[in-house]
């Protein structure tokens, strides 16, 4: 097929990668060779380095393997973006156990049916929700709760400060005392370093490392497998984009919820890869963004296009020293161009504008990073995805330049499929294209511009 694309690559991008036969949680583990000292992840004032952050990783995978969840089973997270969500997800794929990535601020009703859709047993969450959530546990297959504090990782005496805030507040939570319930740091210490961190043959690279589930825009949200493949490969085509990101220098701003795959990649992984730090926040505020930029000076910054928005227009921004991020991502609907230039300006940084879904782990189009970029459009495809714009009647015709369509990608970022519905699955990567849904059309030098969802 013709990629006109190709043409507009940046002269560091390469049009076709070649990719490491491994498992993700590789990555980390890299990490902690080449930057032990590195702080991975800041959290409110608590620091937790590389090294730490493997030793508590495969910590995690051997205690599971003591509460007989071993390669195989399941694990269930209801977390916000903290060091226990790293910790937890790459133990648990350590351990060759499928991780399930649930939205903490789903409706009661929603959550319900995806614990029970996904068959978890075992579930990290965070105490501060369950007061919320723990009337629906009994309604589930749930056995075992590993408890994550916000003050597991706080240094002293933030710890001390954060749990009397809590008290006199009404937000600290009691744990009652039964034989499933772990509080984090001390099931933590259930992993001994005799055992093993995984039993029987490791995973292979196509095999499933976790399961997120879509927005559900178009019907009831839908788990995604991702295998450690597909994330491998995203994480690889997006830091080939981008010639700016140094190994061991970046600090990011993950506040993207991990929950989401864009957060996983951009907000999670890429930062791990490129063995930088990751301040992490569990909600979007202006004006704490701000705070947290002047005072940590980040050097990338995954974004949404609504935070951007929000920044673009609050007074504050202009008194703020916001030229320490160097990498701007904006991906979902594209931005205004008169929010664009204004937040150019104000910032002198370039907004890298993309599309992405669950289903391709999650980038498939970035506008490029150095070179020409067109208004309104969500870019052009990442080394070795193609896509193409075929009639939505039949789902195979494929249209010329400037016809809106389906559009369609094929690339090694692509799940392997939906948890449990063989027959979504087929519908959705059939003739060997993830038909994504949504409708689009492609101008004749091959940048790509998103219309609207697919009216079934």
């Amino acid at each position: 097929m013709e990629r006109p694309w190709l043409k507009f690559y940046d002269s560091h991008v390469p049009k076709n990668l070649e990719y490491p036969h491994i498992l993700l949680p590789r990555i980390l583990d890299d990490a902690a060779d080449q930057f032990p000292d590195q702080v991975g992840v800041f959290f409110f004032g608590g620091k937790v380095r590389y090294r730490e952050l493997r030793i508590h990783a495969n910590q995690f995978a051997r205690a599971l393997g003591e509460i007989g969840l071993k390669k195989g089973g399941r694990l269930g997270l209801l977390m916000p973006n903290m060091p226990q969500t790293i910790i937890s997800a790459y133990g648990a794929m350590k351990a060759g156990v499928l991780v399930f990535l649930f939205n903490p601020l789903l409706e009661e009703e929603e959550l319900r049916r995806q614990i029970n859709e996904s068959g978890v047993e075992t579930v990290v969450v965070l105490d501060l929700l369950l007061r919320r959530i723990d009337p629906l546990f009994a309604q589930t297959r749930l056995k075992n709760f590993i408890i994550a504090g916000v003050k597991d990782f706080l240094p002293f005496p933030r710890n001390i400060f954060f749990t009397l805030a809590a008290r006199g507040r009404g937000m600290h939570v009691k744990l009652a005392q039964k034989p499933n319930i772990y509080p984090f740091p001390e099931f933590l210490q259930k992993g001994r370093p005799d055992q093993p961190i995984l039993e029987g043959d490791p995973p292979r690279p196509e095999d499933a490392a976790m399961v997120q589930y879509t927005s559900g825009k178009t019907g009831p949200p839908k788990g995604v497998l991702l295998t450690h493949k597909n994330l491998v490969a995203n994480l690889l085509q997006v830091s080939s984009w981008f010639n700016n990101l140094k190994k061991g220098e970046e600090l990011f701003f993950s506040i993207i919820p991990c929950h989401q795959a864009l957060g996983i990649t951009l907000a999670v992984n890429l930062p791990i890869y490129l063995g930088g730090g990751s301040i992490h926040q569990p909600r979007f505020d202006p004006i704490q963004v701000l705070n947290t930029v002047k005072a940590q000076q980040p050097s990338a910054f995954p974004a949404q296009p609504n935070m951007i928005e929000s920044l673009v227009w609050n007074p504050t921004l202009a008194k703020y020293k916001v030229s320490s991020i160097r990498t701007y991502w904006s991906i979902g609907p594209c931005l205004s161009q008169e929010i664009l230039e204004h937040y150019e300006k104000k910032t002198g940084r370039r907004v890298n504008e993309g599309y992405g879904l669950t289903e391709a782990a999650p980038l498939t189009h970035l506008n490029p990073f150095l070179g020409n970029r067109k208004p309104k459009s969500m870019g052009i495809p990442l080394p070795d995805t193609d896509a193409r714009i075929v009639d939505p009647g039949d789902g195979e015709t494929e249209l010329p330049a400037g016809k809106t369509g389906e559009l369609l990608i094929q690339g090694p970022q692509v799940m392997q499929g939906y948890w449990n519905r063989p027959e979504d699955t087929e519908q959705a990567l059939r003739g060997g294209w993830l038909h994504t849904g949504d409708l689009a059309w492609m101008d004749e030098d091959g940048f790509f511009y998103y219309v609207d969802k697919l009216k079934k």
